[in-house]
């Protein structure tokens, strides 16, 4: 029956229905779309492959596990947090971050999770910045999930606000965004077989859409935050 629960969790935390703000965020997804650059459901996929590799497995993947390991200590967990300010070059991105990291403080809060206002209040008064990768390490362990299904959620819910962003923008139907799944599936369990970057090695290197996303910043018209 444990196995059951943790499966809900995981269901829960990784639904759409889950208030997690990620819709607001396209992270350079549609500006490659208004350049041009993305225009096919094949094209999207391959975006999305390519963020799993270059971003998620080399540099979330290392926050998120930090972050769960850290088991609630908030000087360990805000020092994390520190070094994905640090290492997000983008302003656009850091604000997306810290925002998409607050709105799940929020409900977790609201969930009754104490550690998340206390967490909350760090921010408030400059200690932290509650980045999404080390907010989810460490609220989802609060949450009582398995690091592996920490790890899992990360890549899922990283992987379906992109796919989710790209059917919006009308570049994929929901049929193509499940075809893409499958495959970002296979791609993110080879990935889970490799070890995991630590703090110290882990860095990304997506030029892309970060170029894309601070361009976005500069469109009159915008469906996304970034």
């Amino acid at each position: 029956m444990g196995n059951v629960a943790s499966a809900m969790a995981m269901l829960q935390f990784g639904d759409s229905f889950f208030p997690s703000g990620s819709v607001s965020f396209s992270w350079g997804l549609e500006a490659l779309v208004e350049n041009g650059s993305l225009s096919s459901a094949e094209a999207v996929q391959t975006f999305v492959i390519g963020q799993l590799q270059a971003r998620w497995a080399q540099f979330d993947r290392a926050v998120v596990t930090a972050a769960y390991r850290a088991n609630a200590n908030l000087v360990m967990v805000s020092g994390i947090d520190d070094q994905v300010e640090i290492q997000t070059p983008s302003a656009e991105l850091r604000s997306g971050s810290r925002r998409m990291g607050d709105a799940m403080l929020s409900v977790f809060a609201r969930l009754g999770f104490e550690e998340a206002p206390t967490y909350r209040e760090l921010i408030k008064h400059g200690s932290a910045y509650g980045h999404i990768a080390a907010m989810q390490g460490f609220l989802w362990a609060r949450a009582g999930l398995s690091e592996t299904d920490a790890v899992a959620l990360s890549a899922h819910t990283f992987c379906v606000g992109l796919l989710g962003a790209g059917i919006r923008l009308g570049c994929l139907t929901h049929i193509d965004a499940q075809r893409a799944l499958i495959e970002v599936r296979h791609k993110a369990g080879e990935i889970a077989e490799t070890p995991v970057p630590t703090l110290d090695e882990a860095s990304s290197f997506s030029m892309e859409a970060e170029i894309a996303v601070m361009g976005h910043a500069n469109h009159e018209t915008r469906m996304f935050v970034n």
